[in-house]
């Protein structure tokens, strides 16, 4: 198999099985694939850019993340305990209004909560889970 000019070879990982190359010629390909969004996927979209674009995860208030978490919920694309860990208070130290890099944050708080043993497998899992949907809206944001 060639790829990028290097060449590979496929290994044979049992007995019974070997791999075989595949030679893809896509340049007299004829045939399109179309892909059909529902009107309700359609819907979801818009309303995720919509919460993308409205929120900056890495300059957001305790406020605005509350009402992140709560629109985010609201369209049914996090649970109850995704958005309970979204709208927990940054800090100890009520300042509301306060912005900050909402997504770091989170990310820092569980590399140390981790490294002390400060998770259980649930509690990892959904505190990721957390972290994810602040990445996939960070990378659906417009850029400003």
């Amino acid at each position: 198999m060639n790829v990028n000019s290097v060449t590979y070879s496929p290994h044979n990982y049992s007995n019974t099985a070997t791999a075989k190359p595949t030679r893809f010629d896509l340049t007299n390909a004829t045939d399109v694939q179309q892909v059909h969004i529902s009107e309700n996927g359609r819907i979801a979209d818009t309303k995720w850019q919509s919460i993308a674009n409205k929120y900056d995860v890495h300059n957001i208030s305790d406020v605005e993340a509350g009402a992140m978490s709560r629109d985010l919920f609201d369209a049914g694309f996090i649970n109850t305990t995704q958005m309970m860990i979204l709208m927990a208070p940054s800090s100890m130290n009520e300042t509301p209004l306060k912005k900050h890099d909402m997504l770091n944050d989170m990310k820092y708080t569980f590399q140390i909560s981790a490294s002390l043993g400060g998770h259980s497998p649930t509690s990892k899992e959904h505190y990721l889970s957390a972290i994810n949907v602040l990445e996939r809206l960070k990378d659906s944001r417009a850029p400003s």
